[in-house]
This record gives C-alpha cells, sequence and structure tokens, in this order.
C-alpha cells in the first residue's frame, strides 16, 4: 500500500507540537508569552501562532485555560499595540515578523477571538477602505502583478473589516460587486489583463480573498477554473511551490489544498478523480517529509509551524478517515472563529 493512502493519526503531530509550543513558552515572562525559538527572544507572532496553532487543532480556549490565563495572553499580545508618546494608538501593532500591519491586524483578531479578549485601540487602519464609496479605488491601487504580497492587505483589511459592526450592507455589495467583475474567467484567478510576476502570485493572492466569499456565502462564479488552474500549477514532484527548501508544507501548499477543498463544496462532481490524484502526490511527498524532517520543522518559528498545521488540517478536511483524530482540526482561511473582528474590536472614538 502506498504511504499516500495508509491512515496517518493526527494526535502524534498534534501532541508532538503542542510538546514544541510547550518548549517555547517564555517561563519568566507572562503566560502567552513565547519565544520565536529556543533560546530565541519572545515576539508578537509567536504568541499570535501558539493560539491559532491551537485552535486549528481543536483547542477550545473557554475549557482548557483558566479566566486567568486567557487575560493573561490576550494583555501580553495588547502589549505590542503601538503607542505613541502624543497621541492615542492608531490599532496597529509592533514586531510583526515582517509582515504588513493589516496582516498583523488579522492575525491579532484570530488570536483575541480565540482568547475572549480585545484590541487594545481602534482600528484606524480601515479608514483608507471603509466606504463603499473608497473601496474600489483601493481595491484598485493593490499590485496585482504581486498579488500573493498585496493579498495580505485584502485578508487582514477588507475581510476582517467585513465582519466589524461598521461594515454595511452596501459596502460588502461595492466589494463583491468589483471582485465579480474582475476575475479572469478564463482561469478563475484575479486580476484579469494583469500579468502575474511569477507562477505562485495568483493561487497565493486568490486564497486571501476566496475566504470572503466563503464566509459571506457568496456565489463564486468560477470554480471549475480555479480547480483546473491549482491542479495544473502541481508539480511533478507532487508540490505547489517551485522553490527549493527544507520543508514541503509550505504556505503555497496550504493555499492549493484550502482552494480545491472550498472549490469542491460549490463544484463536487467536477474532476474529482484528477484532485484525489493530486492528493496522493502531496500527501505521499508530505507524510515522508514529517517522517524524515519533523524535528526540523518544529525547530522553525511558529509562524512556519504554524503552516504545517493548516496543511494536515486541510487534509483531515479531504480525507477525514486518513487523517484521523479525536478532534476535529481546522486551518487558517476556513475557520470562521478567527474572524471574530466585531467581537474584539473597540468601538471608534468620536
Amino acid at each position: 500500500m502506498s504511504i499516500a493512502a495508509k491512515t496517518f493519526d493526527l494526535r502524534l503531530v498534534r501532541e508532538a507540537v503542542m510538546g514544541t509550543l510547550h518548549a517555547l513558552e517564555d517561563r519568566a515572562g507572562p503566560f502567552g508569552c513565547y519565544r520565536s525559538g529556543r533560546k530565541r527572544r519572545p515576539d508578537l507572532y509567536s504568541s499570535l501562532d501558539a493560539a491559532l496553532i491551537r485552535v486549528i487543532m481543536g483547542d477550545d480556549f473557554g475549557s482548557s485555560l483558566t479566566e486567568a490565563e486567557r487575560t493573561s495572553w490576550v494583555d501580553h499580545i495588547n502589549s505590542y499595540a503601538r503607542r505613541y508618546y502624543d497621541q492615542p494608538g492608531d490599532g496597529s501593532y509592533e514586531d510583526t515578523y515582517g509582515h504588513a500591519p493589516l496582516h498583523a491586524n488579522g492575525m491579532v483578531i484570530g488570536a483575541l477571538g480565540s482568547l475572549g479578549g480585545q484590541q487594545l485601540y481602534p482600528v484606524s487602519l480601515y479608514n483608507s477602505f471603509d466606504t463603499s464609496e473608497k473601496v474600489g479605488p483601493w481595491l484598485e491601487s493593490l499590485d496585482w502583478s504581486n498579488q500573493w504580497r498585496s493579498s495580505h492587505l485584502f485578508w487582514g483589511g477588507l475581510h476582517c473589516f467585513s465582519f466589524s459592526r461598521a461594515c454595511t450592507p452596501e459596502w460588502r455589495t461595492a466589494v463583491f460587486s468589483w471582485l465579480d467583475s474582475s476575475i479572469d474567467e478564463t482561469t478563475g484567478w484575479w486580476r484579469r489583463g494583469v500579468p502575474h510576476a511569477d507562477r505562485h502570485q495568483p493561487l497565493g493572492g486568490s486564497v486571501h480573498i476566496l475566504p470572503m466569499y466563503e464566509h459571506h456565502g457568496h456565489s463564486f462564479p468560477y470554480p471549475e477554473r480555479v480547480i483546473d488552474s491549482v491542479l495544473s500549477l502541481q508539480l511533478p514532484n507532487g508540490r505547489w511551490l517551485e522553490r527549493s527548501g527544507p520543508h514541503v508544507m509550505h504556505y503555497l501548499e496550504l493555499d492549493a489544498l484550502y482552494a480545491l477543498k472550498f472549490m469542491r463544496t460549490l463544484a463536487p462532481a467536477y474532476r474529482g478523480d484528477d484532485i484525489e490524484r493530486a492528493l496522493d502526490a502531496y500527501v505521499e511527498l508530505a507524510l515522508n517529509d514529517w517522517a524524515v524532517h519533523h524535528e526540523s520543522l518544529l525547530s522553525q518559528h511558529p509562524h512556519v509551524i504554524l503552516a504545517a498545521v493548516g496543511t494536515f488540517g486541510l487534509l483531515q478536511q479531504h480525507r477525514p478517515e486518513q487523517f484521523p483524530d479525536s478532534r476535529a482540526w481546522s486551518d487558517i482561511f476556513t475557520d470562521r472563529r478567527l474572524y471574530l473582528t466585531s467581537a474584539v474590536e473597540q468601538a471608534a472614538r468620536s
């Protein structure tokens, strides 16, 4: 039997990851303070990643943590909120592992929502696109050629704002109108008429937009074309990322699995056998890599581990019988619990 068809107990992954997170806890710091690696300093993203990793692996902080532990974790995250000497904070966070403020905003919302906390300040990062009149020009201004990076702004910006108390139905209508009219109907990718800088851009970019369709139940018009496009991007070695690297559970692989999972719900009869063959190729690669390199993988920054955990979560969603655990796993895009903007946001100042 091929390794791609063998049952793989995700409980073993969960225990290994939890052991790593335990080792990365800063014993001298507050609960929820995590280091970026052994003998490395704590940073914001390590604490955010740890929260998201645990949620994706099925943890319920309402029952697994005490109120004091949740409060400590929330307060530690908010200790990274940007402060100014002579004016209130703008809702952004510092020490973001090289990511844009809006990406950090999305990460903070995911962690604080799962912990039952709130952001320290109202978020003014939405001001450039928070009305139906502003959103079109803002979307036009994005670099759609390099949309993998640009789409982080959509994910942590527009997508998160779409669940804000300040968001209106008219705003969501304007966003979907722009998006629907800008899809390339031959590929299912954004943006029609804009050449991509490289083969990775449309997949890495689109998956930060697709959750808006999934979470709001808005009809996506070209699921078959996305399936075609994702399958055509898979390399002979089973991966989607062309650049070589030490580990095969990269965010682009997670992106491909999410796109296929979501599109299968919209077009369940389309190319099912081809999708299964693509999964076979990647599963074999991923499980071999985990068997040989999991210690190296777990020595990376928690943000790298988050990609692997989300990848396993999507594999369980594709093949629950093959990837069993006593808990249901999710992923960073599917899990609606990671987008509780209205619960974590502070009211805007009048």
